[in-house]
């Protein structure tokens, strides 16, 4: 405090914020920064031309500071030690994709894609929906990806056998990238997961709401049911290989240090582009349009690499269309409106739904046949009411029904429902908000 009568004038420095990160709307940001004090990060504070990295900033008359960690944390997670210059997006990306090509020996749509999921971990706070990445088939290589991808994605953890509790015990203000090695996961785990690609959805741990949004990628089994992430994930698979150069500490300690600092560059170049992209992919289907919005917003400035994103998940689009026309509710829903365009207005049984159902099915290839009882389940979980004659349960094809049906069939995104039928007025009214 000040002292008066000539004597020294002691005065207590201001409290600091304490912080993992800040993005404020004058364009000026605050990053962590891997620091000189283990546990306690630096902080990073760029103000749209130049950095500065100190144990404390200053910014708007407030002083910001890291936070302590735990050193196991601090250990398995990697920061930038600096910021770092690149050519061009391009080139950031060529070279990502040839560390897959070159370690694990993944294959070019493969590397690609893993390059793709690398760059838009940068930016995930900045988008929509998280980025996700599924990597299905050989674990061991599966592995290895993870190793690779802990060197390029932003604050990278490498987790296994994780468990819904043990996730929500992490400082998950510290937005990590999750990558996990793990077969077989809990239902509740994978309800988790997929539920925090959307923002503002928390969940609920001992009295307070914990925010999980955040990129993650899972490497499954060969056995594993995919999906555990969402279908607006991206999708690759690792045949096994023969030989493959496995990444020892030194080499991943090499590789982050390479690419960290030019990745938090691309960071701070491309946060505010991010916001303002309007990139859509009316071609694709809803999941795979989402996700081709995701990715294309983090390369707006270079249009060949959004071309390339089209091309990349052109495959993927089309193997979701064909799971989602084989699915039981979109072959009722086939079935339904192909009976309404004849000119069907009584009631049908609902075994002969499932009869024709089962058909439509064989004929694309499906071998499981779905009994009377999980169609007439389905229809009432479609809203389609059923009512109970002498000879059973039947469905009636009046202009109710013909509603329900049109929509869910714009809704399903069904290829029968992409041209309107001749004299069918719901063809050409019906519209999905």
């Amino acid at each position: 405090m000040p002292r008066r009568n000539g004597l020294r004038s002691q005065i207590a420095p201001s409290k600091a914020v304490i912080t993992t990160g800040e993005i404020f709307a004058n364009g000026a940001v605050i990053e962590l920064a891997s620091g000189r004090s283990s546990p306690k990060p630096d902080l990073l504070l760029w103000n749209g031309n130049k950095v500065r990295i100190a144990y404390r900033v200053n910014h708007n008359n407030c002083t910001y500071e890291a936070p302590e960690l735990s050193p196991s944390i601090f250990r398995a997670t990697r920061f930038p030690r600096k910021c770092g210059r690149y050519a061009s997006i391009r080139d950031l990306f060529d070279e990502i994709s040839d560390l897959f090509s070159r370690y694990p020996h993944c294959p070019d749509r493969e590397s690609r894609l893993l390059a793709f999921f690398g760059l838009s971990t940068w930016l995930a706070d900045s988008l929509p929906t998280s980025p996700a990445l599924e990597i299905c088939g050989d674990q061991r290589r599966g592995l290895e990806v993870l190793r690779l991808l802990h060197c390029v994605c932003r604050h990278p953890l490498l987790l296994g056998e994780i468990t819904a509790g043990g996730l929500l015990s992490l400082p998950l203000h510290l937005r990590f990238t999750f990558l996990i090695n793990q077969s077989a996961m809990t239902p509740r785990m994978r309800r988790m997961l997929c539920a925090s690609a959307h923002r503002d959805l928390y969940f609920p741990n001992r009295g307070v709401l914990l925010d999980l949004f955040g990129p993650k990628a899972v490497a499954l089994g060969v056995d594993d049911d995919p999906n555990i992430l969402g279908e607006e994930a991206i999708r690759v698979f690792l045949e096994p290989a023969p030989t493959f150069v496995s990444l020892n500490a030194r080499l991943q300690d090499e590789i982050a240090s390479h690419f960290q600092p030019r990745l938090l560059m691309f960071r701070l170049n491309n946060l505010a582009r991010v916001r303002e992209s309007q990139i859509d992919f009316p071609e694709f289907a809803s999941p795979t349009r989402q996700l081709a919005r995701t990715l294309s917003a983090c390369l707006s400035e270079d249009r060949e690499l959004l071309f390339e994103v089209m091309r990349l998940l052109r495959t993927q689009d089309q193997d979701w269309r064909e799971q989602r026309a084989s699915a039981i509710q979109c072959l009722i829903v086939e079935v339904l409106l192909g009976l309404i365009h004849q000119g069907e207005t009584r009631d049908i049984p609902v075994h002969r739904i499932s009869d024709l159902a089962n058909a439509l099915s064989r004929s694309r290839g499906g071998r499981l046949d779905y009994g009377a009882e999980e169609t007439g389940w389905k229809l009432k979980t479609l809203g389609l009411v059923r009512h109970r004659t002498s000879s059973g349960s039947q469905l009636l094809l009046d202009g109710d029904t013909s509603r329900v049906v049109h929509r869910l069939a714009r809704l399903y995104e069904l290829p029968a429902a992409r041209e309107a039928a001749e004299n069918c007025p719901e063809c050409t009214k019906v519209t999905v908000p």
